[in-house]
């Protein structure tokens, strides 16, 4: 495959990146993703289109398949942006409020914690749902979820290991088995949504659940 022309002149080249095309380009993705969101909430990951989504962001199919090679990779975008609040590959434990969770005052750990994966859920819980549902049939979406689940493993368990070095936990619990605690209690969007659709709790309540939880399993007596 040939490279760029070097005889083509440098402005030329430097044509096709340009802040105002930047600009466009992420205002566009920024409009697909909110509109696949809003219909694969309403409607569903199967029954919802490429074609359906590009109408409702006011974009050509072209152009959509141009930001996302597959649906299954637009969910998968949609769902990055949710957890992450933006489309970097920084970690979680590396984000600024990790970092100010993992430093604060050890007896309010789990408090906090509690309270920022609430704020999380919020804003995840139901399209993480459906993506673990579109999973079960869509091997793409499976491999993408699986990873998922061990990026969140591996960011627990760099946070338990730090309350394990400032005596956070209890001394018959090790960091491991914290990491494993966090992950099935307070990771599960499924007991989230069935407490607070279900069973009409406010995320305040279902946050002072956590944090009661990891407390009393985790916490020095």
């Amino acid at each position: 495959m040939q490279g760029p022309d070097q005889s083509e002149p440098a402005n030329a080249r430097r044509r096709y990146s340009t802040p105002k095309r930047d600009q466009r380009a992420a205002a566009t993705r920024a409009a697909i993703l909110t509109a696949a969101e809003r219909l694969f909430l309403s409607h569903g990951y199967a029954r919802t289109s490429m074609k359906a989504i590009a109408t409702e962001a006011a974009v050509s199919e072209k152009t959509m398949y141009l930001a996302f090679t597959s649906k299954a990779t637009l969910l998968r975008q949609v769902i990055q942006h949710a957890v992450r609040g933006d489309e970097t590959a920084t970690p979680l434990s590396e984000r600024p409020e990790w970092r100010a969770l993992v430093s604060g005052p050890v007896n309010e750990v789990f408090a906090r914690f509690a309270a920022m994966n609430t704020a999380l859920m919020i804003r995840t819980a139901a399209i993480v749902e459906l993506g673990e549902t579109a999973a079960q049939s869509d091997p793409e979406l499976a491999q993408y979820r699986d990873h998922a689940h061990q990026e969140t493993r591996t960011d627990l368990g760099a946070l338990a290991a730090e309350l394990e070095r400032r005596g956070a936990l209890a001394p018959d619990v090790s960091w491991q088995d914290a990491a494993d605690t966090i992950y099935a209690l307070a990771t599960d969007e499924s007991v989230y949504l069935r407490l607070t659709r279900e069973c009409g709790w406010t995320p305040a309540r279902y946050a002072e659940l956590i944090a009661r939880c990891l407390e009393a399993t985790l916490a020095p007596k």
